[in-house]
């Protein structure tokens, strides 16, 4: 099977990578995107030439639609799009997306003229939940319509990347569009799976002392020494928690770990398991005042490792308190006395780690950090699409038709 693709939105291509991952041969015959930096990913990653891409969505016309088609030499099979979500996400300003209205997420109704003219078997729409709610479900309606008169039958549900093997707690709508003439209406979305990986498993190994949170935005973002009271943030970190299982939604904002707990995945050095933000302050709390403190984190080696010990060594770990009444953490080695001390550190994710949150492999991160910056890193990340999802989609979508 070999199917030729027009990718809008493109991003960096997580319909593309879902297909080669199922080793399912696909021949981009065009791509549209604007942005500098995510061509530049999405060129690495894919071995594609920049000349393939369409540019603004909004400048493809029928003439250059007739040169891709052309060049296809058949049918284009799949267009796949993930139009900017921007002016749905309830992180947003909800400007919406009439025809018309000049908002980013009205850019979809773009997809709809290119459908129109190129009439694919399948067209494949990715966006926020938040689109079937009430404000905005009148244009997502809009559109199943308008893909119904161009002679589709639509399937849509929400879809949670947990559920596919990913631990991020990502909703998102997919929108599966296949041409009446060949549908055999029995299309089904993938069922749900059991997750059996946490976040902690996609962690790396080591990682840079730039991903380490200041004293200064610890505070910030968890409010450690009751700095926000009496403010509107007060206590508003509390019942989030540290070290996760299953990790916040990688967003373009958020990916990149500085902003206050809720919207961003903190993990605390040498302390496997998840806990409470409240739960962390009170251990500091009590530990100020007892004999015997609570081991919050460690520096040292790892005691859910047992490769980073030696054979028959058993891990203690226990918080100290300084004179000037700030935390060390000491992790003791019972066999060989083995020592180390250092303040609780907790830090945001590395871009391998969101990319690895989004489905990416590590080979495709690698071809992307050679050409850009982490900040293009971790906001790409945040615009993409989970692969694994898209895997399972595919394989019901043409694989079991």
């Amino acid at each position: 099977m070999k199917l030729k693709i027009l990718s809008l939105f493109t991003g960096i291509g997580a319909f593309e990578r879902a297909l080669k991952n199922m080793g399912i041969e696909c021949e981009v015959v065009g791509f549209s995107e604007i942005d500098k930096y995510a061509i530049k990913s999405y060129c690495a990653i894919h071995n594609e030439d920049e000349r393939k891409n369409l540019g603004d969505i909004t400048k493809i016309d029928a003439k250059l639609l007739k040169q891709v088609s052309s060049a296809a030499g058949t049918e284009i099979d799949i267009i796949t799009h993930g139009s900017p979500c921007q002016d749905f996400s309830v992180a947003g300003k909800q400007a919406g997306a009439e025809k018309g209205s000049g908002t980013r997420s009205s850019l979809m109704w773009y997809t709809v003229d290119i459908v129109q003219q190129i009439k694919p078997k399948y067209v494949i729409w990715e966006n926020v939940k938040n689109i079937l709610s009430k404000k905005h479900k009148h244009n997502f309606d809009n559109y199943i319509e308008m893909m119904s008169q161009l002679g589709y039958n639509n399937y849509y549900q929400i879809l949670n990347a947990k559920d596919y093997g990913i631990p991020q707690n990502r909703e998102r709508v997919y929108t599966i569009s296949i041409r009446k003439d060949i549908d055999n209406k029995q299309f089904e979305f993938p069922e749900k799976e059991e997750l059996k990986i946490r976040l902690k498993d996609i962690l790396e190994a080591e990682v840079d002392e730039k991903y380490y949170l200041s004293e200064k935005m610890q505070d910030y973002v968890l409010d450690f020494n009751n700095k926000q009271k009496g403010t509107a943030w007060e206590g508003r970190a509390d019942e989030e928690k540290l070290n996760t299982n299953i990790a916040h939604a990688i967003g373009v904002r958020s990916a990149g770990g500085n902003q206050r707990a809720g919207v961003s995945n903190f993990v605390i050095d040498g302390y496997r398991e998840e806990i409470k933000v409240k739960d962390l302050k009170q251990k500091i709390k009590n530990a100020t005042n007892s004999e015997d403190p609570y081991i919050v984190a460690s520096r040292g080696r790892n005691p859910d490792n047992p490769s980073s010990r030696k054979a028959g060594e058993h891990l203690e770990q226990r918080l100290e308190v300084n004179t000037n009444g700030t935390t060390n953490c000491i992790s003791t080695v019972q066999k060989d006395n083995y020592v180390v001390e250092g303040n609780i550190k907790i830090r945001k994710l590395t871009p391998l780690e969101c990319w690895r949150l989004m489905g990416f492999s590590d080979e495709d991160f690698r071809k992307a950090e050679k050409v850009n910056s982490n900040a293009q890193l971790y906001k790409q990340a945040g615009n993409s699409i989970v692969v694994n999802v898209l895997e399972k989609i595919f394989k019901n979508l043409l694989l079991e038709e």
